[in-house]
């Protein structure tokens, strides 16, 4: 769990959330994050061949952390815990966050309200996905939340766009976001991948 954080600083500014529509779709974007320096990028649970996905991107990204996201359940969390360098929930279980620490897996839970962000803590959690962010109160509610937690660390991700994402970033406690709109379609690779890899290595390939 101590991993945590060390991923989350990392990935700053964006982790990509991944929801790719194929296999080669996963193939061009793994080639494209690679090739531009990407740190981490959190592959989501949501098409039948996921876990192919995730195996491409470790393949072709060798440097960089591969997470699995939406992890709801037991199974997925075991097989995340050998076939990923950490896990994503979008909310948070006591289960899964036993389970984390007994494989000694890295896990970002997701929290929505103060309850949750308690119920986490209590569990030695320090880092977390806040989702959905923008529907649940976004900038507000981080800003809120920071008061009575202050050493909480969020990544909010769900809603978040090109355009709102640096309003996240200029609040302390967060970290880093996520974002859906940084993981390009097939359609804009084969159209502009040159400008893509453009942004994404002005994004991460900063000066120390």
């Amino acid at each position: 769990m101590n991993n945590a954080l060390t991923i989350v600083k990392k990935t700053a500014p964006v982790m990509p959330v991944a929801q790719f529509k194929s296999l080669d779709h996963a193939k061009a974007c793994a080639e494209l994050f690679a090739e531009a320096g990407v740190p981490a990028v959190e592959v989501t649970l949501r098409h039948a061949d996921a876990w192919q996905m995730v195996k491409i991107c470790r393949d072709l990204m060798p440097n960089a952390r591969i997470g699995v996201g939406t992890v709801l359940t037991r199974r997925q969390m075991l097989r995340a815990a050998d076939e990923a360098d950490f896990v994503i929930s979008p909310g948070f279980s006591r289960e899964l966050s036993m389970l984390a620490n007994k494989t000694l897996t890295t896990y970002i839970p997701g929290i929505a309200t103060a309850t949750e962000l308690m119920a986490a803590m209590a569990e030695e959690h320090r880092v977390f996905k806040c989702y959905p962010a923008e529907a649940i109160g976004g900038v507000a509610l981080l800003k809120a939340l920071s008061g009575p937690f202050p050493e909480a660390v969020f990544c909010p991700t769900g809603g978040l766009t090109e355009a709102n994402y640096q309003e996240y970033l200029a609040l302390p406690c967060v970290h880093c976001v996520g974002g859906s709109w940084i993981v390009p379609s097939e359609e804009a690779l084969a159209k502009d991948r040159a400008g893509y890899l453009a942004a994404l290595k002005s994004l991460y390939q900063r000066p120390l």
